[in-house]
Order: C-alpha cells, then sequence, then structure tokens
C-alpha cells in the first residue's frame, strides 16, 4: 500500500468547511481513526514519514509543514557530523523498528532530538510504537491548531 493509500485510510472528518474554525478542534476525537487502524496500517502510516533530517531534507523534498517543522527544530543548520550522527542513528532505528523515528519536531530543539532518538532506540517494539503514534498525534493536532488559527493546548 503507499503511502497516499495509507493516509487516506485516516477520514477525521473535517470534509465540511467549519463555521467557527478555532471551536471544532477540541472536539476533534483524539486519534480519531489511527487508534482503530489494524497494527499493520499503523506501521505503514508511520514509514510515511521522512526521516529527521534525512535526505529529503537534504534534497528539498518534504512538504512545507515538514521543512518548517524541521526548521524550526534547528534540523536545516546542522554541522556535517551532526547530519551523520542523525543518519546513523535514523538507520539503526529503522532497522530496528521497520518505520522512521517520529517526533514532533517543532517542540523539540536541535540537540534533543538525536538525544530523544538515542533513548528511544532501545525501547520495546510495541512501546515505540505507541510512543511513535502518539507523536504523529502531536504533530496531527498542531497542523490543525495552525489551520484553523488556534492554540494546540494540552500537548
Amino acid at each position: 500500500m503507499s503511502c497516499m493509500q495509507e493516509r487516506s485510510q485516516l477520514d477525521i472528518g473535517l470534509s465540511r468547511e467549519p463555521r467557527g474554525k478555532s471551536k471544532w478542534l477540541p472536539f476533534l476525537p483524539e486519534g480519531a481513526s489511527l487508534d482503530r487502524t489494524a497494527e499493520e496500517g499503523q506501521e505503514g502510516i508511520l514509514r510515511c514519514h521522512p526521516d529527521l533530517a534525512g535526505g529529503e531534507l537534504q534534497r528539498g523534498t518534504l512538504t512545507a509543514e515538514s521543512q518548517r517543522e524541521q526548521s524550526g527544530a534547528g534540523l536545516t543548520s546542522l554541522r556535517a557530523d551532526e547530519r551523520l550522527q542523525l543518519a546513523e542513528l535514523n538507520a539503526q532505528y529503522r532497522a530496528r523498528f521497520g518505520f522512521p523515528f517520529v517526533l514532533a519536531a517543532r517542540l523539540s530543539g536541535r540537540a534533543a532530538v538525536p538525544r530523544e532518538l538515542a533513548r528511544r532506540l532501545h525501547r520495546p517494539p510495541a512501546q515505540e510504537l505507541r510512543t511513535a503514534l502518539d507523536e504523529v498525534k502531536k504533530i496531527g493536532r498542531l497542523r490543525l491548531a495552525d489551520l484553523f488559527g488556534a492554540h494546540p493546548t494540552g500537548l
């Protein structure tokens, strides 16, 4: 299944234009369809995420949102040794779990990303799957808050 097909499975019911945009955000179900997706589908959705400070960032092929988030975390201005360290950690993480390391980058700083990646690399797979999915939810809430001009409370 392609990343676009995986993403299309996550219908959170935003097909209509909200009247009071910022009023809708608190009523969105936590995790929406993601929690009801089979584990194989959840892992597939995670595999659609780019590596932090990875090849897509270097090639300039990230979405505008991902570019902005990684830039805000300082990942666009890494030194060569820092990029190499993250690339190695990303490869170890992907080899261990079968999906890329997912982190709400804009809630983290440049030094925190490799530290968190190294810490999570040694977790049990089931625990890390839950953590990665929670990070996807944080990213979604932050992006929805941006779209609706709302403050992302409770992250």
